[in-house]
């Protein structure tokens, strides 16, 4: 997988630098989001450390290249690599985020939204916000 995001870099004019290709193959091994946070101790793991706004511009090429997908859950950026398709669920107290899938019909009732209101939908974010078991309600 690594090897075919590596190309869609190259193919967009971009290059695979060594801070890039650590984020890509990060996420890459990872389910569900990451935060910049988590992002920057893993590179740190790796004795990689680069500075902010470094760090901000490969994310900021990766998410417009559509390389990655980033999610802000409660003011908190959140990065994954898109594969198949899915949601989360939050929770309000603890943070934690759990990946969940969704049925065919989700993408049945876009394609309707996007029929009925003559838009070109090329991605959509749906979270469900709530408390997980241990925290309870």
């Amino acid at each position: 997988m690594d090897k075919d995001i590596f190309e869609n870099i190259r193919s967009k004019g971009g290059r695979v630098t060594k801070v890039r290709g650590e984020i890509v193959k990060i996420l890459a091994g990872e389910e569900c989001l990451m935060s910049r946070a988590d992002i920057i101790g893993r590179l740190n793991k790796l004795k990689i450390s680069p500075d902010r706004s470094t760090l901000f511009r490969e994310l900021l090429f990766l998410t417009k290249n559509n390389v990655l997908t980033r999610n802000n859950i409660a003011g908190v950026d959140y990065y994954e690599i898109p594969g198949r398709h899915h949601h989360h669920l939050i929770c309000l107290k603890c943070n934690a985020i759990k990946k969940v899938d969704m049925e065919k019909h989700l993408e049945e009732q876009e394609k309707l939204i996007a029929k009925a209101n003559k838009f070109s939908i090329i991605a959509h974010s749906l979270e469900f916000y709530g408390y997980c078991s241990r925290c309870g309600s």
